[in-house]
């Protein structure tokens, strides 16, 4: 036994020196990781004192929100050891543009969703505007005195922009004499206008060209229903509720049959077709969705053709819907609100409006020229909510524009399921409700038509739904 006692002693001192090894080891790991995060939470600190200045004189809340769910994000992966790599790349582009991922992935893109959402509820920051804003209180009472003086000079710069067109804003005389002037000579008039747009790009060529008055006319239009109005409206959406409806039509193009029955749960719907204006404030606190920063493999090369550059869309035309816009930054921009694409059968409830005819108001296509901008009144796209709303008080289901949905296209099953989203995979998604290229046959309630969902067009835009009440 005395024998064996200094090889028993050895062992033990190998045991020790291992056990304290492996403690200084996790240690390490836990000082590794602490220090990880107080770098990643440094980092996230510099940058939003840089940005949140801008942001608050601005009124924007939701992209400083949008950083701190990125860093929630960064924080976790560091945590378990999950990165950027090949593998997450798919399950990524999926999460975000509803892109698919091959199969052997699914569950794995499963997981990485789970842990994504978990680290936006593990990983909070409740006090991080409160000390960033302390910090630089100093900073946003010089900037909010400075963005005072820039926005009298743009309100300037729009009363003469639109003195022609509005006498109430133009000064004493002004209005007289530029008649007199271009009545003249009308090429003068547009070069005082270009000169004018010039000169506030120059001077404000950091931020995007917001009209001052567009929020309150597209609150009247998009977001105030009439007082009688049996419907409930939040934030310029519409709610549909539960029931069965007949969707397809037996006499319409073959791709419309069988008509079957349908169930629909309750939904929010978007009152209008989402406009520039809409799609301009989301590029400026989202770049990825700007004409220069969009995924190529996301759109086929014609993304925001119509735009000047990615925060100059096409001037005076900020009421119309935005369109050269693809499947996958439709379903983007709704996500980023909280949102999503409505399905082919939630749409066609919505257009239907509870009702089994051609259109929402009826049968007789001669009365589209009061619902719908299409081939006979429209030679291209026109602002939203100009004409009547369908009976449950949408905006232009019928015509203006051609709208995404979520689902892949192919034939009618005879027997649906509830809230049917169509089939899994596909080539092309489903399109919506015509546009002002199409005559009435394709404005129908039951009209279909598909694309590729890169496709971008000058007819093809979109509105958001959701589950939710959007207060």
């Amino acid at each position: 036994m005395f024998a064996r006692l200094p090889r028993l002693i050895h062992t033990s001192k190998r045991a020790l020196l291992l056990s304290v090894f492996g403690l200084l080891g996790a240690a390490l790991v836990a000082w590794g990781a602490t220090r990880t995060f107080s770098n990643l939470a440094k980092e996230f600190r510099e940058q939003a004192i840089k940005e949140f200045v801008g942001y608050v004189v601005k009124g924007e809340r939701y992209p400083m929100v949008h950083e701190i769910y990125e860093l929630r994000y960064r924080i976790f992966q560091s945590k378990l050891g999950i990165n950027n790599k090949s593998e997450t790349k798919a399950c990524s582009r999926h999460r975000a543009f509803g892109s698919e991922v091959p199969e052997n992935q699914i569950g794995f893109c499963r997981r990485y969703d789970e842990l994504v959402d978990l680290a936006k509820q593990q990983l909070m920051l409740p006090k991080v505007f409160e000390s960033i804003y302390y910090e630089t209180e100093p900073f946003l009472i010089r900037e909010i005195e400075r963005r005072k003086a820039r926005d009298a000079i743009r309100v300037w710069i729009r009363q003469k922009l639109r003195c022609l067109k509005d006498k109430y804003r133009c000064g004493r005389d002004e209005r007289g004499l530029l008649v007199r002037v271009t009545s003249l000579d009308p090429e003068l008039l547009k070069l005082y206008h270009t000169l004018l747009a010039s000169l506030e790009k120059k001077l404000f060529p950091e931020e995007a060209m917001l009209p001052l008055d567009f929020v309150d006319e597209m609150e009247s239009r998009c977001t105030l229903l009439p007082k009688d109005s049996a419907h409930q409206v939040v934030s310029g959406m519409v709610f549909v509720s539960e029931g069965p409806f007949r969707m397809g039509s037996e006499s319409g193009e073959a791709d419309e049959r069988p008509l079957r029955n349908v169930l629909v749960k309750g939904f929010w719907i978007d009152r209008c077709e989402v406009t520039i204006y809409d799609f301009l404030k989301m590029a400026d606190a989202e770049p990825i969705l700007r004409k220069s920063t969009f995924p190529r493999k996301f759109h086929n090369g014609r993304y925001l053709a119509n735009w000047e550059d990615d925060l100059q869309p096409p001037f005076g035309q900020e009421l119309q819907p935005v369109t050269h816009v693809s499947w996958f930054a439709a379903r983007y921009f709704c996500n980023a609100l909280g949102k999503r694409l409505p399905s082919e059968a939630e749409w066609e409830k919505a257009a239907r409006a509870g009702d089994e005819k051609l259109y929402s108001f009826g049968d007789d296509p001669a009365f589209l020229m009061d619902y719908g901008w299409y081939r006979k009144n429209a030679t291209t796209t026109r602002p939203v909510a100009e004409l009547m709303p369908s009976p449950l008080e949408l905006f232009d289901m019928h015509g203006n524009t051609r709208e995404w949905v979520w689902d892949w296209y192919e034939s009618y099953t005879p027997n649906p399921d509830p809230d049917p989203l169509g089939p899994q995979r596909g080539k092309y998604r489903v399109l919506r409700g015509g546009s002002w290229k199409d005559g009435p046959e394709q404005l129908r309630s039951a009209s279909r038509d598909d694309a590729s969902p890169a496709q971008t067009a000058a007819d093809i835009g979109f509105r958001c739904a959701s589950d939710q009440s959007p207060e």
